[in-house]
């Protein structure tokens, strides 16, 4: 009997299933929770490998602009003098402050480097670190193997972090304690040889309301007279100064010139008029109300469009001029008519005389658009910038699209040209505005730019600018910024120029944040360097 009773006990427990995923759970967590300690270690290493890399590159430009090896002013400056130098550590160097420019090289990489990997997440309060960087700079070689002023530093580093799972040193399984993060090597570049040519057109905002304050306001400095002060200080950084830090000169081959708007801008040769350089459709369908609740459609052309133009008495209300200058734009021709830009005095184009919605009076024939001022003429540029009143409505387009076109003439130096410099002209249109495009207030906002632009506009006008560049040597892209004076753009229009002008987007309050939006467009900051996975040539004795 206790036989059978065993039997059927066996029997019972075989049969009953109570608990049987428990057991297989059991036996395959160990494997899961392997798997997911790899996962999140391995994504912790690659993560780690990234930030370092990172960290590595920022050294690179950091190492680069501070330049302790080939800087011509100031060598021993406070940061370089307050190492303290072993005697061990002067081993292989000829004298004590090549060690300490060494030394402060390596705080400069590994104090930045560190804080792209979080060291003190592995060792307990940071204070065992095992990294280890490598670097060294020098000048770079010519074409014909002379040395170029120009340099390049190259950078590369290693650190160690716990390794995957490591179990102890006697346990067979385990991983290694540590393992190895490489940085791949990098290059950081700075030229201070090639010396561009710049053509900037400034396409600035002349509508009335530049004679305002920042504020609003009639109180206050007026935003015209701010404008003419940031001008005539960049006019001498460009064709005055010589940029001499490190060695960098500004070439003696800068032109400035400018385009003024408002609604609508002046061509180069016609200081009278002022010009819509549109495509225009012959006439539009417009919608007009009866008596009886009804409506009925008319026709519309554009000549009598025009004749509201400045007119005291409108026959329709800005916001219903405004939908029809909208409507009457051809978008596409208009964009297509850039590929015939060639820098002359634009044909058949529609304008109108000077008035109050554009740049003042005919009768006062003051030049609001000029090209060219080259060398030692910042003077004269200023004085014709000045001359010109703020009046009128605001149309951005207009301006852009007629400097353009004036940008398409190229220096006629024969010095000027790429074959003699060994370099293009960079060539900059620079955009400033103090309100958003409009007849006389918001409800009669034109949409005539924020459709071209987001129907291509400003990549035609690069691309037609990039054509006068010279394949043989390194290009310099057409590059087009704008600046926001004085308001909080928003909508459409915002949105529209962020599109066409990208990274070269600013706003600015003040003078100077306007010189300094001015400067960061044309490229007067000085370059730190850039990075480039390319080997350089060093030069050689």
């Amino acid at each position: 009997m206790k036989k059978y009773h065993y039997f059927i006990k066996l029997k019972q427990f075989f049969q009953n299933e109570d608990g049987a995923y428990a057991v297989i759970m059991g036996i395959l967590s160990f494997f899961l929770i392997g798997l997911v300690a790899l996962t999140v270690d391995g994504s912790g290493m690659l993560l780690d490998k990234a930030r370092f890399s990172q960290g590595i590159e920022q050294a690179g430009l950091a190492l680069m602009a501070e330049n302790n090896d080939f800087r011509t002013t100031n060598q021993k400056h406070a940061d370089v003098l307050r190492q303290t130098v072993t005697k061990e550590e002067l081993e292989g160097f000829s004298d004590t402050f090549s060690a300490q420019k060494y030394k402060r090289n390596q705080e400069l990489v590994s104090g930045l480097v560190r804080h792209y990997y979080y060291p003190s997440t592995y060792f307990k309060d940071n204070l065992k670190i095992s990294d280890k960087y490598d670097y060294q700079c020098n000048n770079l070689q010519g074409p014909n193997g002379e040395q170029l002023k120009s340099i390049a530093c190259e950078i590369s580093g290693k650190f160690e972090r716990p390794s995957w799972l490591y179990l102890g040193k006697n346990n067979g399984l385990s991983f290694a304690e540590t393992t190895t993060i490489n940085a791949n090597k990098i290059y950081i570049q700075k030229n201070l040889d090639e010396i561009i040519p710049i053509d900037l057109m400034l396409v600035a905002d002349l509508s009335g309301s530049m004679n305002s304050s920042v504020s609003g306001t009639k109180y206050g400095t007026a935003k015209i007279d701010i404008l003419r002060e940031v001008v005539s200080a960049i006019a001498k950084e460009l064709l005055e100064q010589n940029n001499t830090e490190e060695g960098k000169v500004i070439s003696q081959y800068n032109r400035i010139g400018f385009t003024s708007f408002a609604f609508g801008a002046q061509q180069q040769n016609n200081t009278a008029q002022c010009y819509l350089p549109y495509e225009i459709k012959p006439s539009i369908t417009i919608r007009n109300n009866n008596y009886y609740g009804g409506y009925y459609n008319t026709t519309m052309q554009y000549s009598e469009l025009l004749s509201y133009v400045g007119s005291n008495q409108q026959r329709y209300s800005y916001a219903t001029l405004a939908q029809y200058f909208d409507a009457f734009v051809d978008y596409d021709k208009t964009i297509e008519s850039i590929n015939s830009f060639d820098g002359k005095d634009l044909s058949s184009l529609m304008y109108f005389s000077k008035n109050s919605w554009c740049l003042g009076s005919a009768n006062t024939r003051i030049n609001s658009t000029y090209i060219w001022a080259g060398k030692n003429e910042s003077a004269d540029l200023v004085s014709r910038f000045n001359r010109v009143p703020a009046l009128g409505a605001t149309l951005s387009s207009s301006g852009l699209l007629i400097g353009a076109n004036l940008l398409m003439n190229t220096n006629p130096d024969e010095n000027a040209q790429p074959s003699k410099l060994g370099a293009n002209t960079q060539r900059i249109i620079l955009v400033l505005s103090d309100g958003e495009d409009q007849i006389n207030n918001a409800s009669s906002s034109l949409n005539i730019t924020s459709t071209l632009i987001n129907q291509g506009m400003c990549e035609k006008i690069k691309s037609k600018l990039n054509s006068l560049q010279d394949k043989t040597y390194l290009e310099q892209p057409t590059r087009i910024g704008f600046v926001a004076f004085g308001y909080g753009p928003s909508g459409t229009q915002k949105a529209a120029w962020e599109k066409c002008v990208g990274k070269y987007y600013y706003v600015a309050n003040n003078k100077e944040e306007l010189l300094e939006s001015f400067r960061k467009i044309i490229g007067l900051v000085e370059e730190v360097g850039h990075s480039t996975y390319k080997e350089p040539t060093y030069y050689s004795n």
